[in-house]
């Protein structure tokens, strides 16, 4: 068992978490802190899509300084992006540890705070520099996210994202419902809040997570060949989209701004929860990703058509946020399935998304003037659309998506089924034997040694298989059986079947009792 935890904790040495034990309610519910994307989401939504953020500002104008935060902030949130992937490794350190994610969203809550009072605070100079401050900050909640989301399965992220969604929109409801005086302090507790439950520490028997890395038959170029697509796509998708949000902002009437926004997250709450039953649909048959990124693609297709015929252009963000979070899954998912870093990764997408946004939103901007023209908005609705069309058919296909999910992995420790095959290669010598230039057993020679030792031991207690103690082992630790499926290459159903033989076999009934089980094997 001690082989195992070395093995599972090695490569998550360097995320610097802290030895204490997790939360009650961190044990009870372990996927809560996943939901701080939730959270976060809720809070751009209440800055962007309502006027709750400036209401101390005059009527006329609030809607133009909506454009100039979003502006500002998410160019600071891509630029911020940006300088993680260039210098990922300082940024990795950052984000591993909890201290800093906690600073930025505390100073992402003081910003806010800054920029609703800002007409108090001296005028344009003020409300741009919290602008910024807010984006850098919520860029540093992103990258949490991402590093976050890099540790789980592309089902089981996208799940989670999916489950965010919802919360999301519930929270964007409270905060239109409170009472003016208050909803200022509530927009701005978001960010802190995201923070807390980003860094909430999870229950891991074993305290972190095995790697996995991609088969040298597979070649490198490939993996980043399809990672520039994914990107670009979601750049694409972005900028498109951004060009509606600076129409729509810049001729939106101010009242029927925060009733249009609530109709939007409405939407994309009732399309959290189809994502959800989506992914967990298809789970089984590893395309559940697919089948809702077709399906989000098509629906965004007949939206922007729709807006040649006078539909409200502003609905394109409902398939750009739902779409955001199917990218978002995929980038996080590509740094855990390839062994990559998973800020370079997860940063590098994200810088060329937001920062596409913003480009789109200031050409939308420019557009709103002439968009009432019947012509213009037939020429901005089929570009927009012909845009997206290349996406699905050509740049970033589900056959793209098919390929990001079946490629060949394996785990970066030796299982148990090649770690007599390791040892052996590399025999063991002491200074007794007589031959003092013996090489030195490296600790992975000394692991698979371990893992050699007990697979005998499990065989000769409790008859399992070598692939049975390698998903026993992944299983015990906590991993859910997609989260085995996409490490191990194999079916989901798969797993299931020797998860039933490994609990026939052990004479178990749960988890825990598992756990028991491999403890008090280890300790005879």
């Amino acid at each position: 068992m001690a082989a195992i935890e070395q093995a599972a904790t090695q490569s998550f040495d360097e995320e610097n978490l802290p030895d204490e034990a997790p939360s009650p309610l961190a044990e009870q519910w372990p996927y809560l802190r996943f939901l701080g994307l939730g959270v976060w989401w809720a809070w751009i939504w209440l800055c962007y899509f309502s006027t709750r953020l400036v209401g101390q500002f005059p009527t006329d104008i609030r809607p133009s300084l909506v454009l100039q935060m979003y502006l500002i902030s998410t160019v600071a949130i891509g630029l911020t992006m940006l300088a993680a992937g260039v210098a990922n490794r300082f940024f990795t350190r950052l984000i591993d540890s909890r201290g800093p994610v906690l600073v930025a969203g505390a100073l992402a809550s003081a910003a806010t705070l800054a920029l609703a009072f800002s007409c108090q605070l001296g005028g344009p100079a003020p409300f741009a520099i919290a602008a910024v401050v807010t984006g850098m900050g919520t860029g540093a909640l992103c990258m949490k996210v991402g590093r976050l989301y890099g540790t789980i399965s592309l089902s089981d992220s996208l799940t989670a994202g999916a489950v965010s969604l919802v919360l999301a929109a519930l929270l964007f409801f409270v905060g239109l419902g409170i009472p003016d005086s208050w909803a200022i302090f509530y927009v701005a507790a978001l960010p802190l809040l995201a923070a807390v439950l980003l860094c909430m520490r999870w229950d891991d028997p074993y305290g972190g997570l095995p790697q996995l890395r991609v088969e040298k038959s597979y070649r490198e170029e490939t993996v980043r060949h399809l990672y520039v697509r994914l990107a670009v796509a979601a750049m694409v998708v972005a900028l498109t989209a951004g060009v509606a949000r600076g129409i729509s902002s810049s001729l939106q009437a101010v009242e029927n701004y925060g009733h249009e926004g609530a109709a939007i997250v409405a939407v994309i709450g009732l399309i959290g929860v189809l994502l959800a039953w989506l992914v967990n649909r298809f789970a089984a048959q590893r395309k559940g990703a697919r089948v809702a990124y077709m399906a989000l693609m098509i629906a965004g297709v007949a939206l922007m058509l729709a807006t040649c015929f006078g539909f409200p252009i502003s609905s394109l963000s409902v398939g750009k946020e739902s779409l955001w979070l199917v990218f978002t899954c995929l980038m996080a998912f590509m740094a855990f399935r390839f062994g990559f870093s998973s800020v370079r990764a997860f940063a590098l997408g994200q810088a060329a998304y937001f920062l596409a946004s913003a480009a789109g939103w200031a050409v939308g901007a420019l557009i709103a003037p002439f968009y009432d023209d019947a012509t213009v908005r037939m020429a901005v609705g089929a570009a927009m659309a012909f845009a997206v069309v290349l996406v699905f058919t050509f740049l970033f296909t589900e056959r793209h998506i098919s390929e990001i999910v079946m490629t060949p992995v394996v785990p970066a420790y030796p299982s148990a089924a090649v770690a007599g095959a390791v040892v052996g290669a590399a025999p063991m010598a002491g200074a007794e034997s007589g031959q003092p230039d013996a090489p030195v057993v490296s600790a992975e020679e000394q692991r698979a040694q371990a893992q050699r030792e007990r697979l005998a031991k499990l065989e000769g207690a409790f008859g399992l298989s070598a692939r049975e103690v390698e998903i026993m082992d992944l299983f015990a630790q906590g991993r859910s059986a997609n989260w085995i499926a996409d490490a191990l290459f194999i079916s989901k159903n798969t797993v299931r079947s020797h998860l039933r033989t490994i609990y026939s076999k052990v004479n178990v009934h749960t988890r825990q009792e598992l756990l028991d089980t491999l403890a008090s094997l280890n300790c005879e």
